[in-house]
């Protein structure tokens, strides 16, 4: 008996609060509040001075050296640049049809054959589903995929390319908002040189 006593009586002096039940609710829900309120709060706090540190650091380091701060300030603007302009597939849909409408108000006999031929083979790949898009941060890339990319989830492991037919599949290449085989493709579209033989 003496033992049990001896053990609640710890436990009561462990226990912070011992109050009556209507103060035991009051209490927990101001302490739950508080604590909700904290745990919400101080992660927030400890990274806006973790933050606030880093700036003045690297502040107090461009200062030293200006002009290595100054290259990687500009090879950031530089990155980021290229990040901004980086082309979608919707962008390459986009070009690709208005391609196609230029072709299309010109004659048959006025039309460069490449052009056509190029944005004719775009356009069925894009209706067939076969068009892919892989952004590399830097620059885009599309290419004809193996199948229609609602069935690709399906044939994954037994329709997949080898890695050796990757690079001939490359329909085009994208940077700076711009698709270079696209461009080259239509630099004379409206000359037949067919016309000149």
């Amino acid at each position: 008996m003496l033992r049990v006593n001896r053990l609640t009586s710890i436990w009561k002096l462990s226990s912070p609060c011992r109050t009556t039940s209507t103060d035991i609710t009051g209490q927990k829900k101001s302490g739950r509040l508080k604590r909700t309120f904290l745990w919400f709060y101080n992660p927030f706090v400890t990274a806006a001075k973790d933050y606030r540190d880093v700036f003045l650091e690297t502040g107090k380091k461009m200062t030293k050296r200006p002009i290595k701060s100054s290259i990687y300030l500009s090879l950031f603007g530089i990155v980021s640049y290229f990040w901004y302009k980086n082309p979608t597939l919707d962008h390459y849909r986009d070009v690709s049809l208005s391609n196609h409408h230029k072709l299309l108000m010109l004659s048959w006999r006025v039309r460069n054959k490449n052009s056509d031929q190029f944005v004719d083979t775009v356009r069925m790949l894009d209706r067939e589903g076969r068009l892919a898009h892989r952004s590399f941060f830097l620059f885009s890339v599309v290419y004809c995929a193996h199948v229609n990319s609602e069935l690709r989830e399906f044939s994954k492991t037994f329709l997949a390319p080898r890695w050796a037919e990757y690079l001939d599949r490359i329909v085009d290449i994208g940077v700076l908002g711009r698709w270079y085989y696209m461009e080259n493709a239509m630099l004379d579209y409206d000359i037949n040189e067919d016309e000149w033989k």
